[in-house]
């Protein structure tokens, strides 16, 4: 198990706080959902009619004097950089920072081919001369501190530097104008391609930018196809959304708009590299809206925890992974896939709305059938999951080892062994007794209040149902206290987990099961969000039926259902004053970026408290659960979980208020873990507990 290296966390976490800030400021007053809905259409009308974008972009350069070339593969783009050089009589090329080079590895070809290339980039520079390759698509060396910088430049450059900023900046400066000024030719990248007049958008915080596409006599332009856009106005409309969602910035330091004429010539190579084949995939050819602001890699928890070096190839995190499976082949991809662990926060950012969560379960999907499905992964999800039968039988098995795996509280005991790093960081629950089912059938009020024939639906969850049957009890009282009748959903699989890691003929079955069981009601009310998000948005994707987009109307959290439906009853049963303990809330992930449901939980929480809930910092942070990922990852699921404990600790609060049964087991395992006296709940056992007078 490979251990979190908590330099580089701290690093990437203090830079994620300080983003975050900075790009509230930068946001301030705009309408971003707008913005972003504007440029997310420009960009697929653009990709729609790609090719006659492409070709009235080459004619207005070329009437321009530039010479435009078409590149179909990275070595073809690397070849074209060459023989501009050769023809040009240029050894020696300075470049701006270019992620595409990257892509192609222009460096070590052109190096291989007798070019001399120095990067002019500070961040770039500084992972050259590191012998490094960049970690981060916006700031390639953000995973170093100054410190490091400063050890780096001494042992390079042979004196002893400054570790403060200043001193570093004039230093690069320095060197990098005079390397600047001896060469004869220089690269640049774009932002975007402006198809009515032919310009490049350059977009940079360095000067460098401008100098290596103005002082030598040769300038190459290096850009990737998607780039282009067909208006001006397009090209601002992503200058407003890129500054601010690249680094918090209302605009960078310096816009340029460069225009091919005999004054200026250009050579411009336009780069596919396998985007026509992505463009031809109606799925993934969402992928190509991305602009390279890099917010998605700012706020993934998982980048946050490893870096760039190790969740990524070339290009990083989620939408790297994507772009990895074409560009750089799916096997490159399969290993980054696995750190994806499904919170979708990176789509809450997106400046062009990528669906990159969903892609990337797509993607096990195209993995699985051309790579081959992992054994173990096929076992529990074609197998376990899938099949109700099997999942029972696992069930009761387990259940009748209970006395031997339960430990103290309703949680096992220590994992053998050769699985501790399993349960290291979280204590792992015992299987109840009986599962929620069974323990409503036997319960004699609690089967008189599961109404058969109710249009009212509770939909527990695997995790409930066999491992949290009182939060299923609670939501049953609760909403018969609350005068709806309601009736529980037969224990089946929602098929998100099978879904989720690319098994999809499996969640089909699973999925198909559940709208046996739910036929002709008005809402199907749910205890878990992952449950929620396969019921009402990734099942009917899957079987695109009537009826299953039938069942996704009807769906929503309970707690949500409370709010807006029965509210007036809740307020008129609760006792005069407010609950005596302090209560914190945690936004599960699915919750807040799938459901958007995390106001209303709190909203309804606070109603039934009489009182504001304590909010903790960071509430929104991935609490590091995300079903599978935490046994394929446990170091990075251990980490999170860590950060998610002293932000509870912090809140002081005497309560956990969560909706997210997976969410409970960690936090809750988590505290056991570490002999914390906290109590975590769900948000329907808080609202109960409330009612009874027990808060």
């Amino acid at each position: 198990m490979k251990k979190i290296d908590p330099r580089m966390k701290t690093v990437l976490k203090k830079f994620a706080e300080s983003y975050l800030q900075k790009r509230k400021a930068a946001l301030a007053g705009m309408d971003f959902e707008a913005r972003r809905d504007d440029l997310t259409r420009v960009k697929d009308e653009t990709l729609e009619n790609l090719e006659k974008w492409l070709e009235l972009f080459e004619t207005q350069a070329r009437k321009k004097r530039a010479r435009v070339h078409r590149a179909r593969s990275g070595l073809d783009a690397n070849k074209l950089v060459l023989e501009i050089l050769k023809r040009s009589r240029a050894n020696y090329l300075v470049k701006s920072k270019s992620m595409v080079s990257e892509e192609t590895g222009l460096n070590a070809f052109l190096t291989e081919n007798g070019i001399e290339v120095r990067e002019t980039d500070l961040g770039e520079w500084i992972v050259q001369l590191a012998s490094e390759t960049p970690t981060h698509m916006v700031m390639p060396a953000i995973h170093l501190t100054r410190e490091d910088v400063a050890l780096l430049f001494s042992k390079k450059l042979k004196k002893e530097v400054p570790g403060d900023i200043p001193s570093l900046v004039r230093l690069a400066r320095e060197e990098l104008r005079r390397d600047i000024g001896r060469a004869r030719a220089g690269l640049i990248g774009a932002n975007a391609l402006v198809a009515e007049s032919g310009s490049v958008m350059l977009v940079t915080n360095e000067g460098n930018g401008r100098l290596v596409s103005a002082m030598p006599p040769v300038r190459i332009v290096l850009a990737s196809i998607e780039k282009v856009l067909p208006r001006v106005e397009d090209a601002l409309l992503l200058l407003k959304l890129l500054p601010p969602n690249a680094t918090g910035q209302a605009i960078t330091s310096y816009v340029s708009f460069l225009t091919p004429s005999p004054e200026n010539p250009l050579d411009i190579i336009l780069l596919d590299n396998h985007r026509l084949e992505i463009l031809a995939e109606p799925v993934f050819r969402q992928t190509l809206r991305c602009i390279k602001c890099s917010a998605c890699l700012n706020v993934c928890p998982v980048y946050q925890m490893v870096g760039g070096k190790r969740y990524g190839h070339i290009y990083m995190g989620g939408i790297g992974t994507l772009l990895t499976a074409w560009v750089h082949g799916l096997k490159e991809s399969r290993e980054l896939e696995d750190f994806c662990l499904g919170c979708h926060r990176c789509e809450s950012f997106c400046a062009v709305k990528i669906p990159i969560a969903g892609l990337i379960i797509s993607l096990r999907e195209r993995l699985n059938q051309e790579l081959g499905k992992p054994l173990l992964k096929r076992l529990i999800f074609e197998s376990a999951t899938a099949e109700r039968a099997i999942w029972r039988r696992l069930f009761s098995a387990a259940r009748a080892a209970r006395p031997v795996i339960a430990g103290e509280d309703d949680f096992s005991r220590p994992l053998p062994w050769p699985l501790r790093k399993y349960d290291r960081h979280r204590a792992l629950p015992a299987p109840a007794g009986l599962s929620l089912s069974e323990r409503v059938k036997k319960n004699v009020k609690l089967s008189n209040i599961n109404r058969r024939g109710a249009k009212v639906i509770v939909f527990g969850g695997c995790l409930v149902e066999y491992f949290y049957p009182e939060a299923g009890e609670a939501a049953l009282r609760v909403l018969a206290k609350l005068g709806r009748e309601a009736r529980l959903a037969g224990p089946f699989c929602c098929g998100f987990p099978a879904a989720n890691a690319g098994f999809r003929n499996a969640a089909s079955r699973a999925f198909e099961e559940v709208l046996e069981d739910i036929r002709d009601v008005e809402h199907v009310l749910t205890l878990c969000p992952t449950c929620a998000s396969m019921l009402k948005y990734l099942g009917p994707e899957i079987l695109g039926t009537g009826r299953a987009k039938g069942l996704a109307e009807t769906v929503m959290p309970l707690s949500q259902f409370i709010l807006k439906s029965a509210r007036a009853e809740l307020e008129a049963l609760l006792h005069h004053g407010s609950a005596a303990l302090a209560v914190t809330y945690h936004d599960s992930c699915h919750h807040k970026h799938v459901l958007g449901a995390v106001k209303d939980s709190r909203e309804a929480l606070e109603v039934a408290l009489g009182k504001k809930i304590r909010e903790m910092e960071d509430s929104d942070a991935c609490c590091g659960f995300a079903g599978f990922f935490s046994v394929s990852h446990p170091e990075v699921s251990a980490s999170l979980l860590e950060d998610k404990l002293e932000s509870i600790r912090r809140s002081q609060a005497d309560v956990v208020a969560l909706d997210c049964p997976g969410c409970l087991l960690q936090i809750k395992g988590g505290f056991k873990a570490r002999r914390a006296a906290l109590s975590v709940k769900h948000t329907i056992e808080v609202v109960e507990a409330r009612l009874a007078g027990k808060l």
